[in-house]
């Protein structure tokens, strides 16, 4: 798509399409983005919450590029993951593998093709334990990250979650269903909203596009290090505007993002 359009217009324009390679003018640190701005969400929930990340536990459903570079954060702040699940293509069904004293990210990296798919043969000869799709979903765990599939916490199974839970972060798109959620906000469930705790992908095609524009391109330190910086401000933005509105998480971050777009469009004179 980028040769086509500079093929039409004549000319060099790198910053017209985003998530090329790196040495296209690429950004380094776009692999990690995603899931690492999942786990930027999560620590600033863990410090509102009063709870530190080295003592919670977590279970992600998905092992793809998100969910492994968030499982690879998490795991260096301290956390746990207990449990994931990934889609079978030989079965062509999912599986949950558990690890109860916690999963091993390079170990379980190793048995696992590059669609995210875990080889289970392999998984029960190192000792996980191999369980239902929905398993997962069910673990006795203080954080659940669905990181696949919309609609996965549902009407039908959101009461198989343990009490135990206090915060689900989307890295999914609409991974929680409407009747779901209102179950979550009964039980006092922190939830961080999809296109609050997934952003980071979206953020760090927004730097591809400005590094292009620049002929300056940045270290992949220099990548996160900025992607945190808005994550977190993100973040908080919505978090103040939650405790102070005594609004959902979820609902907060709408109000925000709606009239962000409603006043530009004013300042615009649109409306």
């Amino acid at each position: 798509m980028l040769d086509e359009y500079e093929a039409i217009h004549g000319n060099k324009y790198p910053g017209f399409i985003t998530g090329k390679p790196v040495g296209m003018g690429g950004s380094l640190g776009r692999t990690e983005a995603t899931g690492y701005g999942v786990i930027y969400t999560v620590r600033e929930a863990l410090k509102e919450l009063g709870i530190r990340p080295e003592d919670t536990t977590a279970s992600i459903q998905g092992f793809g590029n998100v969910s492994q570079y968030a499982f690879e954060l998490y795991r260096e702040m301290g956390g746990t993951v207990t449990c994931v699940s990934c889609w079978d293509q030989a079965d062509q069904m999912s599986y949950s593998y558990r690890k109860k004293d916690g999963i091993d990210i390079n170990e379980i990296r190793e048995i696992t093709d590059r669609f995210g798919g875990i080889d289970k043969r392999k998984a029960e000869d190192l000792g996980y334990e191999r369980l239902d799709a929905d398993a997962w979903l069910e673990q006795d765990v203080d954080i659940l990250m669905p990181a696949a599939l919309e609609n996965q916490i549902n009407g039908d199974n959101v009461e198989r979650i343990s009490r135990r839970v206090k915060l689900v972060a989307e890295g999914a798109n609409g991974p929680t269903t409407p009747e779901a959620d209102s179950f979550l906000k009964s039980r006092d469930v922190f939830v961080i909203p999809d296109f609050l705790a997934n952003a980071g992908g979206v953020t760090c095609s927004y730097f591809e596009q400005v590094q292009c524009n620049m002929n300056y391109f940045w270290s992949k330190d220099e990548v996160l290090g900025k992607l945190d910086q808005k994550m977190t401000s993100a973040f908080i933005a919505v978090s103040e505007l939650a405790r102070t509105r005594k609004l959902f998480m979820r609902d907060a971050a709408y109000v925000i993002a709606i009239s962000r777009v409603a006043n530009a469009c004013g300042d615009r004179g649109w409306v």
